[in-house]
């Protein structure tokens, strides 16, 4: 069966594996900002006589740019499926010596010495839909260096807040949407504002509950979020999003207000990482 649009980018955790479809591996391989950023990233901390490791290593694009600019790679991979795809562009590259590639959890995975450098692409928008916390939280404590260098570094979430027309004519369909390209974008009534913000180099908590206050700046009726994310790879390197990787997001609110311009009112938000977005709660 077919996956909506919506679906092909959500990991399916059947069985404890966190399989992508073939179609949005290709995607992600294909999408150029990520790619380049990532790479980019990975130029920036790597050197010749480190140790690295890929948690999440998919295709194994990453961990074959790594293996040219250092000693030795752990290329870990969870999918069976893409990690005999791994193999094979790993073979072609002529690089099976310097890559070990490991069929394991990444929750799981301990190497047998640690690592100089990480690289941990499990990003989803806000970290909620992949492991990605979970996963960074496990490396620093039993894969990475005290003293290594990570890739994320940090990850800062905002939120704006405005109105959406969540269906057309007589029907309403309220869920959240992906705001891809030639998404109708919701009608914005406030400034961009920090929500939270994971920092890699500590452990992380793995369920938010907090509130924020925020000016409003248009007069109308809230009814929705968007999400967004900030990602800093390196010292030097940014991502913000792409169709591929961590797209805004529009969520609707458990309940509507009418606001003013001027007004200042208190978002609260709670959800839990490795969960789903439709299951965060926002309220105002």
């Amino acid at each position: 069966m077919n996956k909506g649009r919506l679906q092909h980018h959500t990991p399916a955790y059947e069985n404890a594996v966190g399989q992508f479809g073939l179609p949005y591996h290709l995607e992600m391989i294909r999408d150029a900002e990520r790619t380049g950023r990532i790479c980019a990233a990975l130029h920036e901390t790597l050197k010749p006589h480190y140790i690295h490791c890929e948690l999440g290593a998919g295709t194994g694009i990453f961990s074959i740019y790594a293996a040219r600019r250092c000693k030795k790679v752990y290329a870990v991979e969870k999918d069976p499926a893409i990690l005999e795809f791994a193999r094979e562009n790993i073979e072609r590259a002529g690089l099976k010596n310097k890559i070990e590639l490991i069929h394991e959890d990444a929750l799981n995975f301990r190497p047998p010495q640690k690592a100089d450098n990480l690289l941990v692409e499990m990003m989803s928008i806000w970290c909620i839909n992949e492991p990605q916390v979970p996963v960074m939280n496990h490396a620093l404590k039993h894969i990475l260096k005290k003293d290594g260098q990570r890739t994320p570094m940090s990850i800062t979430n905002l939120i704006e807040l405005g109105h959406y027309d969540f269906g057309a004519l007589e029907v309403e369909c309220k869920a959240s949407i992906t705001q891809f390209t030639g998404i109708t974008a919701p009608r914005i009534m406030t400034a961009s504002h920090v929500f939270n913000k994971y920092d890699f180099s500590m452990q992380n908590p793995e369920e938010i509950t907090q509130s924020i206050e925020i000016p409003i700046l248009l007069s109308g009726t809230l009814n929705c979020a968007r999400l967004s994310s900030l990602v800093q790879l390196s010292p030097g390197i940014t991502f913000y999003s792409t169709d591929s990787l961590m797209p805004q997001t529009i969520v609707p609110l458990q309940n509507e207000r009418k606001v003013k311009a001027g007004e200042r009112i208190r978002l609260h938000a709670s959800f839990k990482l490795r969960s789903n977005v439709d299951e965060m709660k926002l309220m105002v």
